[in-house]
């Protein structure tokens, strides 16, 4: 298995494309709100598009193949979860982000609990994002260079490249309006081989992939005991509600948008677009279980084989120039959570520490000068710790890691959740919330072995059979996020019972709480000035028109009809976009020259 020089040469105009949104998009950016949320004049439907990518992360078509090809409709559990977060976000969270009128998550954080949280929240996060953007660094490199055959140092170096100079020159409308473009080639990718893995005779259609399923597939008992099963769903199920739906993450994805109606329009889109690629992106991994049972001897390199399962699928069935524009939805679904990162960090590190600490009076371009400088330190911080984990002899400091990173999210989410429900909360209740909840996080990481986790079910239940190695790990995921969530949560509420506020404290809260359920009036709060959706328009159409262009351009690769037909579908999709996005722009034009 391999890639032809065709495949090549599609993934390396790919990078330099994505790396030239930077320059594209570096006009966009006048002040630090502008370089940082996009001044809070962002379309819906751009900020709905890069929050849909950023949950599709590279993940999706790793860990999220492997656990499709593993456990079959299980996958969807992790789904169903996911949606009704993204439900609640749009009825009760989504309007409140943005109408919070901040350009920084950590922003609100301060309004909310005062200047201390802000910086303990500034400095705990920033290091969490710099390990997980070398995380997917590495990740991404590990996974491509074992199906591949490519070196690791090489996609590390050239992915963080393109990150960082995208980040560095466009900004947020690099990493968010960037975010629309590889949208449309994850979905264009992404139903093309579902349809192409569906119709083939192997597969037999849709009656054909049911009937060949694995039985374990419809029956998650053949895998793990009801009990374990139930106790991960239930788990999880809190876990995504409160993450997703915490200042931390929201105020970091809706901050962008026009008002509060918009930030509801935009937190639709990943429902829309998970309805639309959650049941497709199952399809291969799924089908591969009868295609490719023994995905180990495939590939022998990968630590965990089944993580390829969608790339098997991807040599069968795709010709030369697509497989190469399926890496490229690979490298899509990696850069969107990379570019959101870093832009995120930067302006974190810029608004909440440098303009608080160190520079008041800093100027709104020097803010966007460090920003720059940040994003450049930043991302050599994630090249370092990319090569750190290449360089390790063994995986255990990197999953110990990996827990530990995780077991953060709910520190920080549970304050932050519940914060912008409940006001009567002595200001400590953030921070000492997730300092118990880290705390707690480090012990869980110290006792939950598989011997003590085999002990604890055997004194709690009466087991007819040894726990197995999947039972154990989803036990660990399971016990660590209930222990956290029930010290989080009951810190948080025990300190109502402290309240007492002082008369500062209390009118910050109240003009906070007064804020978030005030809509925004764009034209009162902005001028007119912030009216720019026919050049966003314009711009986004244009790179449609750019990329699909180059699709087009590879219809002269020597494949068979059929392919050209599939490559001439996917530029034809991707070209649509565009020419509807340029048409919609000279409308919107005509119609503000006529006024």
């Amino acid at each position: 298995m391999h890639l032809t020089i065709y495949d090549y040469l599609v993934i390396a105009f790919y990078l330099v494309f994505m790396f030239a949104l930077g320059p594209v998009f570096k006009s966009f950016s006048k002040t630090s709100s502008d370089y940082f949320r996009g001044g809070g004049t962002m379309l819906w439907w751009i900020a709905g598009s890069s929050s849909f990518m950023t949950g599709f992360s590279a993940m999706a078509f790793v860990g999220g193949a492997a656990k499709a090809y593993e456990t079959g409709t299980f996958y969807l559990i992790l789904f169903a979860c996911n949606m009704f977060a993204m439900i609640f976000m749009v009825c009760f969270t989504a309007a409140k982000y943005r109408q919070m009128r901040v350009v920084t998550a950590v922003e609100a954080v301060k309004d909310r609990f005062g200047k201390a949280n802000e910086q303990i929240f500034t400095w705990l996060l920033l290091p969490i994002f710099a390990l997980w953007g070398g995380v997917g660094l590495y990740t991404i490199a590990v996974f491509m260079s074992g199906v591949f055959g490519v070196s690791i140092e090489v996609i590390i170096f050239a992915l963080a490249a393109v990150v960082v100079g995208m980040t560095i020159f466009g900004g947020s409308w690099a990493a968010t309006a960037g975010d629309f473009i590889q949208m449309l080639i994850v979905l264009a990718i992404t139903i093309l081989m579902a349809l192409l893995v569906v119709y083939d005779p192997e597969v037999g259609g849709w009656s054909g992939l049911v009937e060949k399923m694995p039985e374990h597939h419809f029956r998650w008992t053949g895998f793990a005991r009801p009990g374990v099963i139930i106790f991960f769903v239930v788990t999880l199920f809190f876990n995504q509600l409160m993450v997703m739906n915490s200042i931390a993450v929201g105020a970091a994805r809706y901050v962008f948008v026009k008002n509060g109606r918009d930030a509801q329009k935009a937190a639709l889109c990943p429902i829309i677009g998970s309805l639309i690629i959650t049941p497709i992106f199952f399809i291969p991994p799924v089908a591969a279980t009868f295609l490719f049972p023994q995905m180990n001897e495939i590939f022998p390199n990968l630590n965990n084989p089944n993580e390829a399962s969608y790339m098997a699928m991807a040599f069968k069935f795709l010709p030369q120039g697509l497989l190469g524009l399926l890496v490229c939805g690979v490298f899509a679904a990696s850069l969107t959570s990379m570019n959101s990162s870093l832009n995120t960090a930067a302006g974190i590190f810029v608004r909440n520490f440098y303009v608080e600490v160190v520079n008041k009076k800093t100027s709104e371009t020097g803010q966007i000068f460090i920003g720059r400088i940040f994003i450049l330190i930043y991302g050599m911080l994630w090249v370092v710790i990319a090569m750190f984990f290449k360089n390790s002899k063994g995986l255990q400091l990197f999953d110990l890691m990996i827990l530990v990173a995780a077991s953060v999210n709910i520190p920080i989410s549970v304050p932050t959740f519940l914060g912008i429900f409940i006001k009567k909360t002595p200001s400590w209740a953030a921070w000492g919330s997730m300092v118990a909840g880290v705390t707690t996080a480090l012990i869980m990481r110290l006792l939950l072995t598989s011997d003590n986790i085999e002990w604890l079910m055997s004194s709690l239940f009466t087991l007819s059979s040894p726990l197995t190695a999947r039972e154990i790990g989803d036990l660990n995921i399971s016990i660590t996020t209930a222990v956290i969530l029930i010290v989080c949560n009951g810190f948080f509420f025990t300190s109502m019972l402290f309240y007492k506020p002082k008369s500062g404290e209390a009118k910050a809260v109240d003009e906070f709480f007064e804020k978030m359920n005030t809509p925004v009036d764009m034209v009162a709060e902005h001028g007119e000035s912030y009216e720019s959706d026919y050049r966003q328009m314009s711009v986004l159409g244009s790179l449609s028109l750019v990329y699909g262009g180059f699709i087009v351009l590879m219809l002269f690769i020597p494949n068979s009809m059929q392919s050209k037909i599939c490559i001439a579908v996917i530029a034809a999709f991707i070209l649509f976009f565009g020419v509807l996005l340029r048409l919609m722009a000279k409308r919107m034009t005509r119609k503000k020259d006529a006024n």
